[in-house]
């Protein structure tokens, strides 16, 4: 703390200063939704946001619902493609398609998802700073001091809430003192031309020898593009993993032509602190991330707007205590608690199986009760109440949920 204090003062000398009621650090979609819901209150506010491009590098599938898009704010100018559901392939060769030809899901522009977010937030009156590395942050009387390096240049700048939305290498989390994830997923992901590629349904491929505690996927973009991408936990690193999915799949993937290649880290939730004095955490930075598929988007935005909502209640009574910002976690859990811990325990189940295990699995899932219930009530954005209703419905499923089982959320 001593030298977080010292390196701060000692950035500042001879220097400007600006202060704001809020700082935002990170420019994603739950960084710029909770800087224009905090804006819209009359405070000023800062999006600080360390690449010179909004949205680039892209890290994200861009497969969302249309309540995303509705909570964004944002009209249907970002789509790109819809789809009806989804091809799953077992490591044996077994399929199940998923779906009843309704639309499921959009693929959307997902760099312009964060431009238009961003847009969004500086006509709500927010100011936005790109090329802004965060260096240091530390509390001090008041707020907190943060050291941001921008064009070679060092400046310091003090605010009363400082919001970190800065990913799953959150800087904010680690210099407040509020950890990290407890399991991340490391993830490839390329755009390209896919000869053949089904338009309407996103493909799934699961299996350790592929993708071991995750899976692969592609995600039709129209035209013969797709978005294709990989995940591994279980330290493996994921451009092994790329190449033991294109030797296990060269049926599926014959004729792919790549863009570039981007990384990207998954924190896979658990239970957070996301709140400390003159600090909150959204987004990535909190792990707000499904544990079943890794989506982030919807839980992200509306976290922002849950977690701007109690900023400016505390902003308006000048209390920026843990005690006062405890409102948003609160909120959250409501929200989404219930959902993530089914979640959470769907992740314990799916990380034990074996490749056998998921053959089995998706021959039970093709019988019509339960294709029925997936198709019905089927929500990418809430899964966790299908899977109840599959779990009551079919026996079968119990050999597959003994630790759930332990906390009993399959019956609630």
């Amino acid at each position: 703390m001593f030298f977080s204090s010292l390196l701060v003062s000692w950035y500042a000398m001879g220097m400007g200063e600006e202060r704001y009621d809020a700082i935002v650090v990170g420019a994603g979609p739950a960084g710029s939704a909770a800087a224009r819901g905090i804006a819209q209150g009359g405070f000023r506010v800062l999006l600080l946001e360390e690449h010179t491009q909004i949205g680039v590098p892209l890290h994200c599938s861009g497969l969302v619902t249309p309540r995303t898009l509705e909570e964004a704010g944002l009209d249907n100018g970002l789509v790109l493609n819809r789809v009806v559901g989804a091809h799953i392939y077992a490591p044996s060769g077994r399929r199940l398609t998923l779906g009843n030809g309704l639309p499921r899901a959009l693929v959307i522009d997902r760099v312009g998802l964060d431009r238009a977010l961003a847009e969004s937030a500086q006509e709500s009156g927010a100011e936005l700073m790109t090329g802004g590395r965060l260096l240091d942050a530390h509390r001090e009387k008041g707020g907190v001091a943060l050291a941001v390096r921008r064009k070679d240049a060092v400046q310091t700048l003090r605010t009363r809430l400082l919001i970190g939305a800065d990913g799953a290498h959150s800087r904010v989390a680690r210099a407040m003192g509020m950890g990290g994830p407890v399991e991340r997923v490391l993830g490839l992901g390329a755009e390209g031309l896919l000869p053949g590629a089904d338009r309407e349904h996103v493909q799934v491929f699961v299996g350790n020898a592929v993708a071991p505690g995750w899976f692969a996927w592609t995600i039709p973009l129209g035209n013969g593009r797709v978005r294709l991408g990989i995940g591994a936990s279980r330290r493996v690193k994921p451009l092994a993993a790329t190449r033991l999915f294109f030797d296990a799949y060269a049926r599926h993937l014959g004729g792919w032509q790549q863009g570039r290649w981007t990384g990207g880290v998954i924190p896979i939730w658990s239970k957070r602190v996301t709140v400390k004095d003159n600090v909150m955490l959204v987004g990535d930075a909190a792990g707000q991330v499904k544990p079943t598929s890794g989506g982030g988007i919807y839980p992200s935005l509306v976290s922002a707007r849950l977690a701007s909502q109690a900023a400016r209640v505390a902003l308006t009574a000048d209390d920026l205590s843990e005690r006062s910002l405890r409102a948003y976690p609160v909120a959250w859990d409501k929200t989404f608690g219930r959902e993530f811990r089914r979640g959470a325990d769907l992740r314990r189940v799916y990380k034990t199986m074996t490749d056998e295990d998921f053959d089995r699995l998706l021959r039970i899932f093709g019988a019509k009760p339960l294709l029925s219930i997936i198709n019905r009530h089927g929500d990418i954005d809430y899964p966790g109440g299908m899977f109840r209703r599959m779990a009551g419905a079919t026996p079968a499923l119990w050999a597959f949920v003994r630790g759930p089982l332990r906390y009993g959320w399959l019956w609630r």
